[in-house]
């Protein structure tokens, strides 16, 4: 193994969330969407955050959204992201109300971040995982 070999960590994933990770393969976002009360979850569970419900629909969403709050990461925790500092992590509103977090990328973290329109974008690590990280829109 050389210094270069690239070390990707691939989620353990449940019946909970393998739907959602596997639209992220398809480069759709796909989210938990209540039978009972239409209201959209993430992180995915068994049961709806807002009226206590079974289960769910798996829905496409739009991918929009807008900058809820942030960080620009200059030391990295882990070794392995020293050459991509400084990067920026948001938290994005959802157009269909949950909060997501991801990688904001395309921007200056000098730039006026608050409330700024993005979209998903689909990174490709391998074959078997694509991350959501966003972009403005």
């Amino acid at each position: 193994m050389t210094a270069e070999t690239k070390y990707i960590v691939h989620p353990i994933t449940d019946k909970d969330d393998a739907p959602y990770w596997l639209s992220l393969q398809e480069h759709k976002i796909k989210l938990q969407k209540c039978g009972s009360c239409n209201s959209f979850r993430f992180p995915p569970f068994s049961t709806c955050y807002n009226c206590g419900t079974e289960g769910g629909e798996w829905t496409p969403i739009s991918g929009k959204g807008k900058v809820y709050t942030w960080t620009v990461v200059h030391h990295p925790l882990d070794p392995r992201l020293k050459a991509e500092v400084p990067f920026i992590i948001a938290i994005i509103e959802l157009e269909e109300g949950p909060r997501i977090t991801g990688r904001l990328v395309n921007c200056d973290s000098d730039q006026k971040l608050f409330e700024m329109p993005v979209k998903a974008r689909y990174d490709d690590l391998d074959k078997d995982l694509t991350l959501i990280n966003f972009e403005p829109a």
